[in-house]
């Protein structure tokens, strides 16, 4: 796998590829995928929606349920 972000400046631009893929068939997606401060607020707010569920079994539960002899 080979990954490239770049912020084009023209109508066409030219990737270069490793010589590993040369001779190949290569699959090329282009995605916007936005500025640094919208990336670093969405993980922020990912992380902000998640709420712990009350009633999750500890590591030491579920150990002593799975593994009752240990």
């Amino acid at each position: 796998m080979y990954r490239q972000i770049l912020t084009p400046t023209e109508k066409d631009h030219i990737i270069s590829l490793p010589p590993e893929f040369y001779g190949k068939r290569v699959e090329i997606i282009a995605v916007e995928i936005g500025n640094d401060s919208d990336t670093k607020k969405r993980k922020n707010n990912f992380l902000d929606d998640i709420e712990p569920i009350a009633n999750f079994p500890s590591i030491e539960q579920i150990r002593a349920e799975a593994w009752p002899e240990k």
